[in-house]
């Protein structure tokens, strides 16, 4: 058992978290037995210490097409409105709020990305904002599927590109989704000092060899490059399963939001935590015994 508090009391999971302005906001998954649960739900900080909520964000009960499997929201600003691309019942949905604690509606009415439609799970959405203001929509568990939007956030403005056939093949013909520093799933993006860090998840997230894992690129789009050591979350005797990770700012340091297993010898329950990130040479590098609230 896990001698140290998470940040988030209780069975989270999945946690995608949103910085505006000076305030937080953490999206996770509500864990359960089945991974049937319904609803979506924010809590809010402004120190990423202290939180409050949960609030309820979206409930899959005011969405026509799926009941259950409310799975790995990704959430981000765009002109002044809030978009939230959820999984449900393995597809990809995507609704929008004015503020970040919802309530978030659903747009379409219908998935935005169907059931293997891109012979993958449709699992695992995020909303990158580049620079010049331009959405992208990533996504996949097994393939990262990368696409910018248009304006509308749910329109492709060309052919989805994976970025997972990169990470493959720098790992050799042979490499599997289940071997280490191999994309399996839990796609993050984001640019810093120039440098696209595009980071996953990889083994499943019922081993407790789950982790984050890491390339650079100089273009959104890739070439990639997978460092013969990337992995972010470091080994650690005490905690296990330490992946599905989004990454923020506070202050002059980064932070790696993630969850990890509560007991790998009991249950596939997880728990959120937050930890600092130590750059050591452009690596981003997460001692998982150092989390925020412990």
């Amino acid at each position: 058992m896990n001698n140290q508090k998470p940040t988030i009391e209780g069975a989270w999971a999945d946690p995608f978290i949103l910085k505006d302005g000076e305030d937080y906001y953490l999206y996770p998954t509500k864990d359960s037995d089945g991974w049937l649960y319904e609803k979506f739900h924010v809590f809010h900080s402004k120190d990423l210490k202290n939180w409050d909520g949960p609030y309820l964000a979206l409930d899959l009960n005011d969405v026509s097409w799926a009941n259950s499997r409310a799975w790995a929201p990704g959430i981000n600003k765009y002109n002044g409105k809030y978009y939230m691309y959820f999984t449900a019942e393995q597809q990809i949905g995507v609704a929008v709020s004015d503020t970040p604690l919802g309530p978030f509606k659903d747009m379409l009415g219908k998935p935005l990305i169907q059931k293997n439609e891109y012979d993958c799970q449709s699992i695992d959405a995020d909303l990158f904002i580049d620079e010049d203001n331009q959405p992208y929509l990533l996504w996949g568990q097994g393939k990262c599927w990368i696409v910018p939007l248009e304006e509308d956030m749910h329109t492709f403005k060309e052919d989805p590109i994976p970025l997972s056939h990169q990470i493959y093949k720098q790992r050799g013909k042979d490499a599997s989704i289940f071997d280490s520093g191999v994309y399996n799933e839990g796609p993050h993006l984001q640019k810093i000092n120039g440098t696209y860090y595009l980071t996953w998840s990889n083994y499943d997230t019922r081993d407790p060899r789950y982790q984050i894992c890491y390339a650079t690129s100089n273009h959104v789009f890739g070439p990639y490059e997978v460092p013969t050591d990337n992995r972010v979350t470091q080994p650690s005797e005490r905690h296990f399963g330490t992946g599905h990770a989004s990454m923020t700012t506070h202050g002059d340091d980064w932070y790696l939001v993630y969850h990890r297993l509560i007991d790998p010898n009991s249950t596939l329950l997880r728990e959120t935590c937050i930890s600092k990130i130590d750059w050591i040479d452009g690596k981003p590098v997460v001692d998982v015994d150092k989390t925020i609230g412990e």
